[in-house]
């Protein structure tokens, strides 16, 4: 085997081993590919619940508000009710301050209407209009505590619409604490969805870090099969071309042969290629005489 069919030989097989590993990283660049994606695709799909919750978040955060508002007129209603609250019962204390008990006052009215009634005439002389006076001033003062009566009726009207608003300020603030719980839960569940895809993207990009580096790799490869295959492509046609040389010679008797060899020689010196000691001896002769 001629150094030309050797070096073909281990080009040849340089090529095959190239060919061989660059397969292996098309494989390789194959699986990254579709672990990439996978992981692109789960990071949006974590993105999109993210933005699911921060969106139903959002949306009762902005009722809450919605009812914050309406409770802010229910509060100056209420203190409304409380200054009037407030202001009756300084009244009602104002009336009762020097006043005796109404119980009494009814007491000593019913005693004194009762003496009078039972006591004999003549007993009653000289008592009669002291008495009399007496049970007067009692039914003016029993009479002045009307007053205080229609008093405590607004007291017990003003406490029941009272009562009303802090109903309805009560079931506002469930409202609020119910709704604050689920954004609260949404908002944790937004949180946890956004860090799920930041992990989720952080793989797909060290996934396709890797995936660039084995292009590179394959970018390498086609380097060295681009400086291998055109020496192999080569390397086959000047043996393709010697081989048909030497089939031609064979057909020729050996003086047909030599005359070809000899002007192949002259023709490599008339180029100026670099001759062989077998190519001078077929231009000069050996040296011997006939």
């Amino acid at each position: 085997m001629s150094a030309d069919e050797l070096k073909l030989d281990e080009l040849e097989a340089q090529a095959v081993e190239l060919r061989t590993t660059r397969n292996t990283l098309f494989d390789q660049i194959k699986k990254l590919k579709e672990e990439r994606d996978r992981h692109n695709k789960a990071s949006r799909a974590s993105r999109d619940q993210a933005q699911k919750h921060r969106t139903e978040r959002d949306r009762i955060n902005a009722k809450i508000q919605e009812i914050k508002q309406k409770l802010g007129p229910l509060f100056d209603t209420l203190n409304e009710k409380n200054d009037a609250l407030d202001e009756t019962d300084r009244a009602i204390r104002e009336e009762y301050r020097g006043k005796p008990r109404r119980e009494t006052v009814q007491k000593d009215l019913e005693r004194i209407e009762w003496e009078v009634m039972t006591t004999p005439t003549s007993q009653m002389l000289g008592r009669e209009d002291e008495m009399l006076q007496r049970a007067s001033e009692l039914k003016k003062t029993l009479e002045s505590y009307k007053s205080i009566e229609e008093k405590q009726g607004k007291k017990q009207g003003f406490l029941a619409d009272k009562k009303v608003t802090q109903t309805e300020i009560g079931v506002m603030r469930d409202e609020i604490n119910q709704l604050a719980e689920q954004s609260q839960a949404h908002h944790e569940r937004m949180i946890l969805f956004y860090e799920q895809t930041d992990k989720e993207k952080s793989k797909a990009d060290e996934v396709h870090g890797r995936y660039v580096e084995k292009i590179k790799e394959v970018d390498l490869i086609k380097q060295d099969l681009n400086f291998i295959m055109p020496q192999v492509y080569a390397m086959r046609d000047g043996l393709k071309a010697s081989d048909l040389k030497v089939a031609e010679l064979r057909k020729m008797n050996a003086q047909q042969r030599a005359d070809a060899m000899k002007k192949e020689a002259m023709d490599k010196m008339g180029r100026g290629e670099k001759l062989s000691f077998e190519d001078l001896r077929l231009i000069y002769g050996d040296g011997k005489e006939d």
